[in-house]
């Protein structure tokens, strides 16, 4: 059973690392303030409020009221050059313009993934230098690392962001591969330190908790992901899976 949650640990680590919907804690929340006091944006082709909220709010379900925020309706779209207003204090317009550079590159890097696997690392590469606080190209960086088996080189880059959800996630991954369960399991209890875990992480910390003998908990975070309407259909039943083992 080991062997096999070894091999949907490491998968599910893959699950989050190349994918438009990447996203990592972000320090912007929304500003119930004046608009003087907000950022300004100014938006530019190919930009839509899902994109917005996933970059600078770490949350694709508030693209509707970021749209509102900024005096639209989240079916209208901007035409590229407008100037917006953004719902986050003017004292980090500079960071939140460097946070959509960085998000159109990994965005880039993302949609040529299969086909230019080197132009795709130089993008994620980018995409750290405008924005070396955030953790998404870091994170995608570190799968395809994981994927040529430079798990080593994957390590060294993860370290310094380890409290953060994706690259937690990740670190347990390979920590659980190579053995060292209790590491794994710190880094699973650091990647469910939100409100709101993703249900890569519920799907990860669910197996590796019952693969443990940690039956109870294991239970918890399994019915918290099976309860998840939104939660990807793969990762539901593969919490199922497991769920009907704990029964055995």
């Amino acid at each position: 059973m080991r062997r096999t949650a070894t091999i949907a640990l490491i998968t599910i680590a893959f699950l989050v690392g190349c994918t438009k919907t990447t996203v990592v804690q972000s320090n912007y929340v929304i500003q119930n303030e004046i608009t003087g006091s907000q950022c300004t944006y100014t938006w530019q082709s190919g930009d839509y409020w899902e994109f917005l909220a996933w970059a600078l709010l770490d949350d694709i379900s508030s693209s509707s009221a970021l749209a509102i925020t900024a005096g639209y309706t989240p079916e209208t779209i901007p035409e590229a050059g407008t100037e917006i207003t953004i719902p986050i204090p003017k004292e980090f317009e500079e960071a939140a313009q460097n946070r959509m550079q960085s998000a159109r590159l990994v965005r880039l890097a993302t949609e040529i993934r299969e086909t230019d696997r080197n132009h795709c690392m130089q993008l994620l590469e980018d995409a750290t230098e405008k924005d070396p606080t955030w953790s998404v190209p870091l994170s995608n960086i570190t799968v395809l690392l994981l994927e040529d088996g430079k798990t080593e080189e994957a390590l060294e880059l993860l370290d310094p962001m380890c409290h953060k959800n994706t690259p937690a996630l990740i670190l347990a991954g390979i920590a659980w591969s190579k053995g060292y369960t209790q590491e794994a399991l710190t880094h699973l209890s650091e990647a469910l330190a939100s409100n709101n875990p993703r249900p890569e992480v519920l799907a990860a910390a669910g197996i590796a908790w019952s693969v443990t003998g940690n039956r109870e908990r294991a239970g918890f975070v399994i019915r918290r992901l099976l309860e998840n309407p939104e939660a990807p259909s793969e990762l539901r039943i593969l919490a199922l899976r497991y769920a009907l083992m704990l029964g055995e």
